[in-house]
């Protein structure tokens, strides 16, 4: 190609890279023009004549400007303006949006398009410009297709995040099995990702309804707990969305509050809710999982123009029916919680309150419910009036640990009744007998007896058989952990012996007697554990037994990988 584009079906005879050139230029999907050093036209693609009507028979050998180049208002700009020609003059290329160009049937078409010269010589530098070619694109048909990306990339953008919301919403429900804090955190999550405010209500196992969180992206925190609380019952007709939902149906988007009214109580409730919210548009979808509706979320928009698509149904359908797995989960958890509780106190024998001495006692199950533990504490009157003291602890995490704790307590309740001699000497005849009649393989325990002398001071005589040390706290905050301690139960073959220790009991101290679960930790040094057991008992060593007790536990803060028994023990003024 020399000075012009050759517009002929072939080129020079034998030159095949010309017409590799041709073709490739006929499918290009963008317009293609060239012209002479003069600005006539001499070579028009297919893709042209698509764009602007016109066939090659009709543009070729006229000149570019005047015949398709026209300004805003439809006519034919000075040449010296048109910078569809300014290649000619410079020889740079060049490029634009905006340029109109005229179609046959007399509309005008914005293209962009951009401009290169065609140089007389084999080398583009230093050559003469003998034409110029266009290459240009209808810019609606650009721009729509631009759009159609953004819009793609906008859609996939909003999928990717509402994809991390719901794994998110995912992992913070399952962090938690507590209801209340459960739900809580549910109706933060969602708003305002998927509206502008959430509430969620709850089928209360009697029948009754109870709005149970709500929040609102402007309301202050006073007037979402006005919202909250029990509802009116659920319909055994349900004709309102909400108690259509709460029965068992599926997910249900309205317009706003026009929608819910109806004359049931709970949709008037429900009714009055939208009108606080201001609700433009809501969705209500049920939280269920395994056949049971436990209650209904519903997520909705105070600002005009916003509402839910089918996309969107989409989201919270599939957060609603996690959140309902979750509870129902939290619920199982509970319910077997509450068992494993209930099994364990029933086992636990109910304390005394001797003469001027006070007793109190805590148990604590661990976190996972199948560790029903073998943690025990006991405390019994003794034939020659003192009080018999007892904390222990059988090997195990599971209902065999807890029955063989029944077995062991019970035999030790015994031997300390029929066995009037120091307690080093019931927990060795306790050894010589487990074995005989208890499935308990290993076992640590506390065995003491609270004395009263005759000049009225109280005196502690106990045997450590393994178990964590008992700690004497005196009403000034001074502590002392009683350290004399021997072998475990459950080793009869072993002979040493294990000793006997004997303290005085200071007016108004507290003894305090406890299982391993209240001081270790993973990853903690049990001697960090027991100093903060120290201190904060120091600190608490002047309040009622009760308070002491519960304080105890909240600072201290178990671990819950273990069950926790304490046992404590306020003496008279």
């Amino acid at each position: 190609m020399a000075g012009q584009v050759d517009d002929r079906s072939g080129g020079s005879p034998g030159t095949q890279s010309g017409m590799s050139h041709d073709r490739l230029v006929d499918a290009m999907n963008s317009g293609v023009l060239a012209t002479d050093e003069a600005g006539r036209v001499t070579a028009w693609n297919p893709r042209a004549e698509e764009l602007l009507g016109y066939t090659r028979d009709e543009v070729l050998g006229r000149r570019m400007h005047r015949f398709l180049h026209r300004d805003a208002e439809g006519r034919v700009p000075p040449e010296r303006q048109c910078r569809l020609l300014r290649v000619l003059r410079t020889g740079v290329p060049d490029h634009g949006d905006g340029q109109r160009f005229a179609h046959r049937d007399g509309r005008l078409i914005t293209c962009s398009w951009s401009s290169a010269p065609i140089y007389g010589s084999l080398l583009g530098d230093g050559g003469t410009v003998a034409g110029l070619v266009i290459v240009f694109q209808d810019a609606a048909e650009r721009d729509a297709v631009e759009r159609e990306r953004r819009d793609r990339l906008a859609r996939e953008r909003r999928a990717n995040a509402r994809l991390r919301l719901v794994a998110e919403i995912t992992t913070v429900l399952a962090s938690t099995l507590n209801e209340e804090e459960l739900l809580r955190r549910l109706v933060r999550l969602v708003v305002p990702a998927l509206g502008d405010w959430a509430e969620v209500d709850l089928l209360v196992p009697d029948g009754r309804v109870e709005r149970v969180a709500a929040t609102h992206r402007e309301l202050s925190a006073a007037d979402i707990a006005a919202l909250e609380g029990p509802l009116p019952p659920l319909p055994r007709a349900p004709r309102g969305p909400l108690a259509q939902v709460l029965r068992g149906g599926a997910a249900v988007v309205v317009a706003g509050g026009a929608d819910v009214r109806s004359d049931e109580p709970l949709g008037a409730a429900q009714y009055e809710l939208f009108q606080v919210m201001d609700a433009q548009s809501a969705i209500i979808a049920p939280l269920a999982a395994r056949g049971e509706t436990y209650g209904a979320l519903t997520l909705g928009y105070s600002r005009p123009g916003y509402g839910y698509g089918p996309d969107d149904r989409l989201v919270v359908e599939d957060v609603a029916r996690r959140t309902g797995l979750v509870l129902a989960n939290a619920r199982l958890y509970a319910e077997q919680r509450n068992t494993s509780e209930a099994m364990q106190h029933n086992l636990l024998a109910p304390l005394p309150q001797p003469g001027d001495l006070r007793l109190e006692a805590r148990y604590v199950p661990a976190t996972q419910v199948s560790w029903v533990g073998g943690d025990w504490y006991d405390a019994f009157a003794l034939p020659d009036g003192a009080t018999g003291l007892v904390i222990g602890d059988i090997v195990g995490h599971d209902l065999p640990a807890a029955a063989h704790m029944a077995q062991v307590r019970n035999m030790l309740r015994a031997l300390a009744w029929d066995m009037a001699q120091p307690p080093s000497a019931v927990l060795a005849r306790l050894d010589g007998v487990m074995a005989a009649v208890s499935d308990a393989d290993l076992a640590t325990a506390v065995f003491g007896r609270v004395e009263r002398r005759p000049a009225g001071t109280w005196r502690l005589r106990w045997c450590n058989a393994g178990h964590p040390p008992p700690l004497l706290i005196t009403n000034d905050g001074g502590t002392r952990f009683l350290d004399e301690h021997g072998l475990l139960l459950g080793e009869p073959d072993l002979s040493a012996p294990r000793p006997d220790g004997d303290r005085d009991l200071p007016p108004l101290s507290t003894l305090l007697l406890y299982t391993d679960g209240l001081i270790e930790r993973r990853g903690i040094d049990i001697t960090d554990r027991l100093t903060s057991l120290r201190r904060h008992a120091s600190h608490l060593a002047q309040l009622p037994l009760p308070d002491l007790c519960d304080k105890l536990l909240e600072r201290i803060e178990p671990s819950g990988e273990d069950d926790v028994a304490v046992l404590a023990l306020r003496l008279p003024a």
